[in-house]
């Protein structure tokens, strides 16, 4: 808990400086602490990112060998998921990604700790048209709502079966989540889901440089 108190009080110590000292004002203050963050953890999400993409692209490569063996072995369960690992093993994949979820892991509590220093540390200044971060306001839930929903439009890979539902359902959420808390949180998401969509869009273009 020490340890988590010291972060969180770095963190509102950094957002401090960066409104007051540096004469920003609290709401580019979270804008710039936010791609501070991410920017620093670029390294890690990049990384998880291309082992993805890799990662789905073999998936992709077996999927018809992985149908040939549901349907051979429908009924042994216990060999199909032998035979299965097998497939797996000859092409360099496991049942998980030990390094992607190490990589999560890592990022977790440094992103926490930003949200919770951005939930309760904001105060009440103003940004733009809005009169205090520290309650909500409505159309920048809207925007967080919208930038998530991109975000996750241009997700790759994924399931075509459950797109409509992966876009919605985290955008629906983000906007009820939004509108009960501060305008700051709000600015923290419009913030990241940015950055993400903008990592994302990097992404596809070094990977199809590389098949190319």
């Amino acid at each position: 808990m020490e340890l988590w108190h010291a972060w969180t009080g770095l963190l509102q110590q950094i957002l401090q400086l960066l409104a007051t000292d540096c004469g920003l004002g609290a709401g580019l203050a979270i804008v710039i602490l936010t791609l501070a963050m991410r920017t620093a953890l670029l390294p890690i999400t990049w990384s998880i990112a291309l082992r993805a993409a890799a990662r789905q692209a073999k998936l992709a490569a077996i999927a018809a060998p992985m149908k040939a063996l549901r349907e051979k072995y429908a009924t042994n369960r216990q060999l199909q998921m032998q035979k299965t690992l097998e497939l797996y093993q000859q092409h360099g994949l496991g049942m998980a990604d030990g390094k992607s979820l190490l990589g999560a892991l890592v990022q977790m509590p440094l992103i926490l700790g930003l949200y919770q220093t951005l939930r309760t540390g904001v105060g009440t200044a103003a940004f733009l048209w809005v009169r205090n971060l520290g309650r909500p306001d409505v159309f920048l839930a809207i925007l967080a709502a919208v930038t998530t929903a991109v975000a996750m439009a241009i997700a790759p890979n994924m399931p075509e079966q459950l797109r409509w539902l992966l876009i919605l359902l985290p955008a629906v959420f983000c906007l009820m989540t939004a509108l009960h808390l501060s305008s700051g949180i709000a600015l923290y998401w419009i913030t990241t889901n940015t950055f993400g969509a903008a990592q994302t869009i990097a992404l596809r273009a070094v990977i199809k440089r590389r098949g190319s």
